[in-house]
């Protein structure tokens, strides 16, 4: 499952190698994504450029050189269950920690869960799954989410609403989750990365 950012990265790293080492410009990476302003691209390159992945140079040229070093691992720990259903409560503790390559994963701080339920099978996220997400208190509308409600944690696609936020299961036998006015939501993390267990 590639994320909105990995789509990104991977499309960045495809035209500067095929073009020579020349960096793509905003625009065109605004139509190719069809977005609707290059602040969108901005902020998307810019959150790039946190997680590591990427580089600017002093023109705005990004520079992808240091994406992947050979051997290079991060270290992840794995805290505990997440359901992928209804929300069960949140664990926190540390169970064991993984050592993830760069070249995989990218250098950027993530953490672990184990998935538990069938609810968001339809983007490849089943029981016993190992889920690894990028700690962040926001999400844009459409991306998975690592969130609690009242404390009670779950994986679901997020959903901006006017006046609400939904949780959005991909599978149609689940409900969608819609926080009352005076549940406490947090945002967790986004997904990055699902390893699956057989």
């Amino acid at each position: 499952m590639k994320t909105y950012d990995e789509k990104l990265l991977n499309d960045i790293t495809d035209y500067i190698k095929n073009e020579n080492g020349r960096s793509p410009s905003y625009r065109g990476i605004m139509h190719k994504f069809n977005l609707s302003s290059l602040s969108i691209v901005a902020r998307y390159i810019n959150r790039l450029q946190v997680m590591g992945l990427i580089q600017k140079n002093n023109l705005g040229e990004i520079d992808i050189s240091r994406r992947y070093k050979s051997g290079q691992t991060i270290i992840a720990p794995m805290v505990g269950t997440v359901a992928c259903g209804s929300p069960i409560y949140a664990e926190q503790n540390i169970e064991e920690t993984y050592s993830l390559p760069v070249a995989l994963f990218g250098n950027q701080k993530l953490v672990g869960l184990r998935a538990q339920g069938e609810s968001m099978i339809n983007v490849g996220i089943f029981d016993g799954d190992a889920v690894f997400y990028l700690p962040c208190d926001d999400a844009d509308s459409g991306e998975i989410v690592v969130a609690l409600i009242d404390n009670e944690a779950t994986i679901k696609r997020y959903e901006k609403k006017k006046n609400c936020v939904i949780f959005h299961p991909e599978n149609p036998e689940y409900d969608d989750i819609v926080p009352k006015p005076d549940q406490i939501v947090k945002i967790q993390g986004i997904v990055k990365h699902v390893v699956h267990s057989f």
